[in-house]
């Protein structure tokens, strides 16, 4: 599932990247928003990383639970 998510990410930030390369030909204009596009990249990865870790954890107790009934 991590797998999906993260290639989800690097295609729409790929695409991002992309369209600053595209449209912004400044060099010193195109860095930031760069930057921007890369902190992005690094926070819907930590957070798809995350929900991963809680949606394994969470049915991991569930069945747990459910064995023990």
């Amino acid at each position: 599932m991590l797998s999906y998510a993260n290639s989800f990410i690097d295609t729409v930030q790929g695409a991002k990247t992309q369209f600053i390369n595209t449209v912004i030909t400044d060099k010193t204009a195109r860095e930031p928003l760069q930057a921007f596009v890369d902190a992005q990249t690094i926070f819907a990865k930590e957070m798809a990383k995350i929900s991963s870790k809680v949606y394994n954890q969470f049915t991991e107790q569930v069945e747990k639970f459910a064995v023990k009934k």
